[in-house]
């Protein structure tokens, strides 16, 4: 996913439990004391690899970090980023580890996609960074900041094993075990949009499966994040505002914690912020932030118990919530095929659910209701 070393496909829940680091154990409550809120009501929104000058913009349709600082974290962007009120995820520096303004780092970042394939001085890719040499940078930035949580970025090897950019280390699965022992936030980056690989191209399912094998490995105290795509990475696709919204709901539904927006565009000319470009993806992607922030408690709550079943001719991937007496199922569907969907909910009879978003209810009637998905369709209800 660096925008220097673009290969072709582009490649939080705190920490709730403890973590071993370099043989001793650092406690929840240490690296909490400059991580990420434990507000409720905040949720990790961020974008990637962008010049900390366009913190305005950003803010204003609803980010509120900045994961990785390009060339640095140098002091001026930290200063940047503190005046706008921006939190960062960036790499471990003298510069980071000493700022006036470190308050606005609220995780360490290992490099870019230590999976795939590295850049050779001598030109050409060799092999992965090796999975132990990962752990053992996530342990050393640990012992130099025990304070903050370690976020690693992988790459769509986590949801496409035939994945050629790993070079050497294509198709080893157990790789991602060993690389995030001791971290904290895990995440990776696919793009099936712009994607040139037959396996994912257009298969917005990917998504869910990356995040899926995330979430499977990640051990207690481990959240997971997730990288959207937002411009036409293949100048002859562009993303959808429906797509997008598939994406992002994909993601939190099969278990991301927080997500992250990739907004560079490299043909036909280069554009760090090409996202703008698109005044109907910015107007989709203010929508959905201002959603997940309405929504953060929710999101951020204990799936419920309560039983659901779905009828419906294509899967859709569910997650159910209470809060506040009032039951949430957020819905997607996971193929690219219009269907009704049927859903029935244990101990609920006649009523109303309301359709976030959409300003329309659908009538439940002993417990069960209707309702039409798109290909790929997003339905988030509300139940009283």
């Amino acid at each position: 996913m660096k925008r220097r070393d673009f290969i072709g496909i582009f490649g939080c829940k705190m920490i709730a439990g403890i973590s071993l680091l370099a043989g001793h154990r650092v406690s929840a409550g240490a690296l909490r004391a400059n991580g990420f809120p434990a507000d409720p009501e905040f949720f990790p929104i961020g974008v990637w690899l962008q010049s900390p000058e366009r913190a305005a913009s950003y803010k204003a349709i609803g980010i509120n970090t900045f994961v990785g600082l390009d060339k640095g974290p140098t002091e001026a962007q930290l200063a940047t980023l503190a005046r706008h009120g921006i939190f960062a995820v960036a790499a471990q520096n003298d510069i980071a580890l000493n700022s006036p303004n470190q308050h606005v780092i609220k995780a360490w970042m290992q490099d870019d996609e230590p999976d795939n394939a590295q850049p050779l001085p001598s030109g050409g890719y060799g092999t992965c960074v090796p999975a132990n040499d990962v752990a053992r940078r996530t342990r050393e930035m640990k012992t130099l900041d025990p304070t903050r949580p370690v976020m690693i970025n992988f790459g769509q090897g986590v949801a496409n094993e035939f994945w050629r950019g790993r070079g050497q280390c294509n198709g080893d699965q157990g790789y991602y075990t060993t690389a995030i022992q001791g971290a904290d936030i895990l995440s990776y980056d696919i793009y099936p949009v712009g994607s040139k690989t037959p396996q994912i191209k257009g298969k917005l399912e990917y998504v869910a499966r990356g995040v899926t094998n995330l979430v499977k490995r990640a051990t207690d105290g481990q959240s997971v994040w997730m990288a959207l795509e937002t411009t036409a990475l293949d100048p002859a696709r562009r993303p959808t505002s429906a797509q997008v919204r598939a994406e992002v709901w994909m993601a939190l539904i099969h278990g991301a914690t927080g997500i992250f927006y990739f907004v560079h565009e490299f043909k036909p000319t280069f554009r760090e912020d090409a996202i703008f470009r698109y005044p109907y993806i910015v107007e989709e992607v203010t929508r959905t932030n201002q959603l997940i922030k309405s929504l953060a408690p929710v999101l951020k709550g204990p799936s419920a118990s309560a039983a659901i079943s779905l009828s419906s001719r294509v899967p859709v991937a569910t997650m159910v919530k209470v809060y506040k007496d009032t039951t949430y199922i957020f819905a997607v569907a996971m193929e690219d095929v219009p269907s009704t969907v049927r859903i029935t909910i244990d101990d609920v009879h006649h009523t109303d659910a309301r359709v976030i978003g959409e300003a329309r209810s659908v009538g439940i009637t002993q417990g069960t209701f209707e309702d039409r998905f798109e290909g790929y369709g997003v339905h988030l209800y509300q139940i009283p």
